[in-house]
């Protein structure tokens, strides 16, 4: 029964002596943070993504209790997309390494994408979006990524949730069909005159289009006002 009291006694003691000997372990996400804020200190406010592909970025000291990263030296290459940098590695208060780092860095911002997947044809709303961060640097011109010009808009295919969204997979949002039966009516000096039409294309609300009067079969333009009205204007 001593015995067995002292196996468990000594094992306690190796326990506790192993998690005094763990250490202090460095990792990519330490220094990534530490040129982070180096970052800010040179007046670069903007949120960055960093790739390394030299220096050493991981290391362990077994009988530390808290290590830290000091970063000085910092260029930054804004037309390669570049930096380089000294890295200074204390362990318990004393310098105990030093490595140059290089790589890229990626300024990112955010970006309104789909939150869900939107259905061709669907409307495209606020509710249906939602922030993503993203690299700009692979933002190409024909992207939409404002919430004021995504939303009231129609999507003419499937839109993936997270997906950026470009021009092409978006219009506005057709109110009339080509085909519909609709209300013309033209307006002048407080005359209103009305006739039935066919519409001869799509439309969205503000659009022109062209439409046929369904009894003398004249074609004209209109101005879309709603799923049923049409509005004939003429430029004096």
């Amino acid at each position: 029964m001593k015995m067995g009291k002292l196996l468990k006694i000594l094992a306690v003691l190796l326990l506790v002596a192993d998690v005094a000997r763990a250490g202090v372990t460095l990792r990519d996400v330490d220094f990534v943070t530490a040129l982070q804020k180096e970052f800010v200190e040179q007046g670069r406010d903007e949120n960055v993504e960093l790739e390394f592909f030299g220096g050493q970025t991981s290391y362990m000291f077994d009988d530390a209790q808290k290590a830290k990263i000091l970063i000085s030296g910092l260029d930054i290459d804004d037309e390669q997309g570049r930096f380089l940098a000294k890295a200074e590695i204390f362990a318990d208060g004393k310098l105990v390494e030093t490595t140059s780092l290089s790589g890229r860095f990626f300024v990112l911002g955010d970006v309104f994408v789909p939150a869900v997947e939107i259905s061709k044809g669907e409307l495209i709303s606020e509710d249906k979006l939602e922030l993503a961060s993203v690299r700009l640097n692979r933002l190409k011109e024909d992207v939409v990524v404002e919430k004021e010009k995504l939303v009231g808009m129609q999507a003419r295919k499937t839109l993936k949730a997270g997906k950026i969204i470009n021009d092409r997979e978006i219009g506005p949002y057709i109110i009339i069909k080509k085909g519909a039966l609709v209300t013309s009516m033209y307006k002048s000096k407080g005359l209103l005159i009305t006739a039935q039409a066919v519409a001869l294309s799509d439309g969205a609300k503000g659009q022109t289009i062209e439409l046929e009067n369904t009894k003398s079969k004249k074609r004209f333009w209109a101005k879309v006002v709603d799923a049923e009205t049409v509005e004939i204007v003429v430029e004096e």
